[in-house]
Order: C-alpha cells, then sequence, then structure tokens
C-alpha cells in the first residue's frame, strides 16, 4: 500500500520550503547553496518521473545491436554501442543516421529530466 505524500511530493515540498521560506532569509553565499539544493530536488522529482527505461533507450540500443542479444542494462547497451561506434560501425550511410537519431534522443530525455530549459531554447531556436 502507498502511503501519501509520495516522493515527487516530498521532494516539491521541501524545494517549496527551500524556495519560499529558507532562500530569501539566507546572507547571499548560502542562497546560492540552498539554491542549488533546490536545483537538485527538481531534478529528483522529474527522474522520479521519468519513464523507467530511459524513455526507450534500451530498446533503441538493441535495435542498434542487430544480431546480437539485446542487452539488459544501459550499462551494458551502452558498453557494447560504444565498442560498435569504435569499431566503426556508424561511420556513414543509413546505420550513422539510426545512431544520430538515437543520440538525439537520449540527450532530449535526459535533458527532460536534467534541465528542461534548454529543451524549450532549442524548440525556439531551430528552424
Amino acid at each position: 500500500m502507498k502511503v501519501e505524500p509520495g516522493a515527487a511530493d516530498l521532494l516539491a515540498i521541501a524545494r517549496e520550503t527551500i524556495l519560499g521560506e529558507i532562500a530569501p532569509a539566507l546572507p547571499e553565499p548560502q542562497r546560492y547553496a540552498a539554491l542549488m539544493a533546490a536545483n537538485a530536488l527538481a531534478i529528483a522529482t522529474r527522474d522520479l518521473a521519468a519513464p523507467t527505461d530511459g524513455n526507450g533507450e534500451l530498446a533503441r540500443l538493441a535495435a542498434l545491436l542487430p544480431g546480437e542479444e539485446a542487452p539488459q542494462s544501459l550499462r551494458e547497451g551502452n558498453a557494447r554501442l560504444a565498442a560498435r561506434i569504435r569499431a566503426g560501425a556508424f561511420d556513414e550511410g543509413p546505420a550513422r543516421e539510426r545512431l544520430l537519431a538515437h543520440l538525439q534522443a537520449t540527450v532530449r530525455a535526459r535533458l527532460a529530466v536534467s534541465n528542461p530549459r534548454a529543451i524549450a531554447r532549442d524548440e525556439r531556436t531551430t528552424p
């Protein structure tokens, strides 16, 4: 049985408390540290809300490694992909395009957690 408030709710409450009550009362050097802590709480909240499969990253990795057993973890899949990149398997053609699409999707998924404003800036500046 899940008890409310959940982890994401608790992180949000802690962040709101830091931003609304603690940080404004601190001298400048400590205020910066409090704001950094609040930012870390926001990242943790988004990370909890993110899909547990890495936004399809593991499936994309498996698709980039045809003829091999599907990787069981992101660490394993990324290590195998890196070895194939070093071996030149993605230097040109459709393989390169698939790799670039995977890398773009992976970076966007990670930015959605760590810095969603960067995605918004990119969308405003990309024609």
